[in-house]
């Protein structure tokens, strides 16, 4: 089990896999993420593995300006 802050708050999870995280998060499927800072495009979601004390934001999209 690792702990992560997600959108600022800590988050203890099974997972280790962004797309994982993301689901058990409950992130919504458009959005943007970026860990510990780095935007991270949807093609490299498979090859990001999370470790203990990362940082994950999500954003949505938003219209608008």
């Amino acid at each position: 089990m690792i702990t992560i802050q997600f959108n600022g708050e800590p988050h203890q999870l099974k997972a280790q896999a962004l797309p994982e995280v993301l689901l058990e998060l409950g992130a919504p499927q458009m959005c943007a993420v970026a860990v510990n800072g780095q935007f991270v495009p949807k093609n490299e979601h498979n090859s990001v593995i999370l470790q203990d004390a990362d940082s994950l934001d999500a954003f949505t999209p938003m219209q608008g300006g």
